[in-house]
């Protein structure tokens, strides 16, 4: 029997099992998310170390089916030996076999020569040898053709039981070789199944890669393109604001100094969605230059003095605040003023029409593939405290993001979720009072000044500069080379010069 080989049947297996899958239709190219990419090459990888594994089983199968098959070749040759030998075992029984015949002939027709015995001695008395000695002979044929017999018969017992136990060990040895070629065709069965799925795999990765893109504000791989004009939302943040809701679905946030120390979010979504954010506290007149980077985003706020409500007019921010939108805004049970939320999907819904002149955000910052060198001079740090005057930030470096902490509580939103952002920049910053309100302190947000960037467990100490309002936010080395960081979330802290500690 022919040995099986996974080269004989594996490709033809292969080409009629994929000729099945392509009729079946192949796998939509929908949209999707970059999570499929990561788990699609993770399957690819697992793929490919199985079909080695199942290669070299196949191939010690193979070599099994040698063996069995040379081994059932030597049986085959050893039944035909002891064959060959039974048979002429059974011809070299013949001849005494037909001596004995004849002597029982001739004693049959002559007589049997033991009844003359009597007769024979007499002749010996009288000096005749002859009977005798023909009588020994006699004796000595039938002795001799008996043994042989004898022998012949035993002979012929032990080549039939050899027989028998070479066929039995044939036998056992078929079937060995039926076991082996079963296990070899469900392992190559199963090798067609994941070289198949391993093709697929493929197609589907190169598909995703080649409708992959990064998303502006956090650089990481998306898959839908987002054509919409930033949404700024003011989140206050004061100890019976907390926690937020939507703080970890913003690209970015930046946090400014208000009145009396305390701090406030302008939450910068673009390419998520969150389902609800708030509180929504009221602007200042620091946002709208810190803001007009984004290319005349949204802003939605609960409303401001007279004179913030003059300069947002004056400004390229779209008012969709709500003062002048207050349908699309809620109260909910907390005490007022911080239970005012909203839902961002409806704010772009009203926000992106016609009626408004916005559009999509340029890059604020830029941002360098895992694995990459970290630009400047990174040195290792744990995190960073922050000090506003009634309000303390850290920052602490837990192994993939920088876990944020306010006043000694951990930094959570209405899930319970810690905010983690992936880089954390610490950007010095001059305060003047604000024109609208004296007692309100205004951040000063083109120019330059010292800046640290947290990233990957690393800071880097660059200078910050931006010249004009339609300017984002530049991250440079001390010697003008930009600072790039890794895709994900961003928190810009808006802290007075010396008031933040490295840890």
């Amino acid at each position: 029997m022919e040995t099986l080989r996974t080269s004989r049947f594996i490709p033809v297996l292969i080409a009629a099992v994929a000729a099945a899958s392509l009729a079946a239709g192949a796998p939509a190219s929908g949209q999707t998310s970059p999570g499929e990419l990561g788990d699609l090459e993770r399957r690819r990888d697992e793929i490919t170390i199985e079909l080695g594994r199942l290669d070299a089983e196949l191939g010690a199968l193979d070599d099994d089916l040698a063996r069995v098959d040379e081994e059932i070749d030597v049986r085959r040759a050893a039944i035909e030996l002891v064959a060959d030998d039974f048979e002429r075992a059974v011809d070299a029984r013949r001849e005494p076999e037909h001596t004995r015949v004849t002597v029982a002939l001739v004693g049959f027709t002559s007589g049997d020569p033991r009844s003359n015995a009597l007769l024979d001695e007499v002749r010996v008395l009288q000096g005749d040898d002859e009977p005798s000695r023909r009588r020994e002979l006699y004796e000595a044929v039938i002795v001799d053709a008996e043994q042989r017999l004898e022998e012949s018969d035993e002979q012929l017992r032990g080549l039939a039981d050899e027989m028998a136990n070479t066929r039995e060990m044939l036998r056992s040895v078929e079937a060995e070789r039926a076991d082996i070629e079963s296990l070899h065709g469900e392992t190559g069965a199963h090798r067609v199944e994941l070289a198949i799925e391993l093709d697929e795999t493929e197609r589907r990765i190169a598909l995703l890669i080649s409708l992959q893109g990064k998303t502006l504000l956090t650089g990481e791989v998306t898959f839908d393109v987002v054509d919409r004009p930033v949404l700024a939302v003011k989140i206050d943040n004061v100890v019976t604001a907390r926690p937020q809701a939507g703080i970890n679905e913003a690209d970015m946030i930046i946090v400014e100094e208000v009145e009396g120390g305390l701090t406030r979010l302008a939450a910068v979504f673009h390419s998520t969605t969150p389902s609800e954010v708030g509180p929504v506290r009221s602007m200042r007149t620091g946002d709208f230059d810190l803001l007009a980077q984004f290319n005349s985003p949204l802003f939605a706020t609960s409303g401001g003095n007279r004179g913030a409500r003059e300069a947002l007019r004056n400004s390229t921010l779209v008012d969709i605040g709500a003062a002048t939108h207050g349908s699309l805004y809620y109260r909910t049970g907390r005490p007022a003023p911080h239970n005012l939320f909203t839902n961002p999907a409806n704010l772009w819904s009203v926000g992106s029409g016609e009626d408004y002149a916005t559009g999509s955000p340029p890059p604020v910052l830029r941002f360098r593939e895992p694995g990459d060198p970290i630009p400047g001079e990174p040195t290792p740090a744990n995190g960073v405290t922050i000090d506003y005057g009634q309000t303390t930030i850290e920052y602490e470096w837990d192994g993939s993001g920088w876990a944020r902490s306010q006043d000694g509580s951990p930094t959570v939103d209405t899930a319970g979720v810690r905010a983690t952002p992936t880089t954390v920049i610490v950007q010095f910053t001059k305060y003047v009072p604000s024109l609208a309100d004296l007692k309100s302190p205004e951040a000063v947000t083109i120019g330059d000044g010292d800046a640290w960037i947290f990233t990957e467990g690393q800071i880097v100490r660059a200078n910050w500069r931006r010249n004009e309002l339609e300017d984002v936010f530049e991250y440079v080395d001390h010697n003008g080379n930009f600072i790039t960081v890794l895709p994900g979330k961003s928190w810009i802290e808006l802290p007075r010069v010396d008031r933040a500690t490295v840890n």
